[in-house]
């Protein structure tokens, strides 16, 4: 397959989908890496190495491999330089490339996301459950919604205002190459009015990337709860 490096971005769900696609394509004989450029939660099994050829002579098995920095409690990005080369020992490479504290949705301050140049995939991610609820109650960094949508923190979040943060440039899009491709990921969707929210989000995300000529893209609806795991492996290797 084609060396590829996916970096995932925005709020809620980016560790579990991260580690759910890595799982899948590792147990189906690829070569996978989780990492990230930020920081992650320490799992239990990881590898620290300060440069990417250290992995020259690695042997892969069915479970990805986890790389990264030990901070404590979480792992740290190695340098970003290396990070890059990963792809050389590698065939899939998944970086978590963006932090929101356990928030649904996020909007970036300077500086955020961290994505790696060689990133050709970018998963946006967003809670469901952030739909209907106050910024200041849903959004991480959501001081930044005056500047970039003219909200205040009481503002109450929309179906279309979800759209529109995951697919505006200054905030879900932030930092890509217009020749990445995109996967919105909507999480938590775990009940019958949670899907009806969904599907209207992603109905404002076909209108909204067509207004932008964005083609490239994907949306996937997803719930851990409720047998919809993520199933759009297709789309991350075609």
């Amino acid at each position: 397959m084609k060396k590829t490096m996916i970096s995932l971005v925005g709020g809620g769900g980016k560790t579990t989908t991260m580690f759910y696609i890595g799982k899948y394509f590792a147990n189906s004989g690829e070569r996978v890496i989780i990492t990230t450029s930020t920081h992650i939660i320490k799992p239990d099994n990881y590898l620290e190495i300060n440069a990417a050829k250290e992995l020259r002579e690695f042997e892969f098995g069915t479970e990805p491999l986890v790389i990264g920095v030990d901070e404590g409690k979480k792992l740290s990005s190695i340098d970003l330089k290396e990070l890059n080369r990963l792809r050389l020992y590698s065939d899939i490479v998944l970086v978590e490339a963006d932090g929101a504290k356990g928030f649904p949705i996020k909007l970036p301050r300077e500086g955020e996301p961290v994505i790696p140049r060689n990133t050709n995939i970018c998963i946006i991610c967003m809670g469901i459950d952030a739909v209907g609820k106050s910024l200041k109650e849903c959004c991480f960094r959501y001081e930044r919604a005056e500047e970039l949508f003219g909200w205040d923190e009481e503002h109450i979040l929309t179906c279309r205002d979800a759209a529109f943060i995951l697919t505006d440039s200054r905030v879900g899009r932030k930092g890509l190459l217009h020749d990445v491709k995109i996967l919105f990921v909507i999480n938590k969707v775990d009940t019958k009015e949670d899907m009806k929210k969904a599907l209207e989000v992603e109905k404002f995300i076909k209108i909204l990337c067509k207004a932008k000529s964005v083609s490239n893209y994907k949306v996937s609806i997803t719930s851990y709860k409720n047998n919809r795991e993520f199933c759009d492996f297709d789309f991350l290797v075609e």
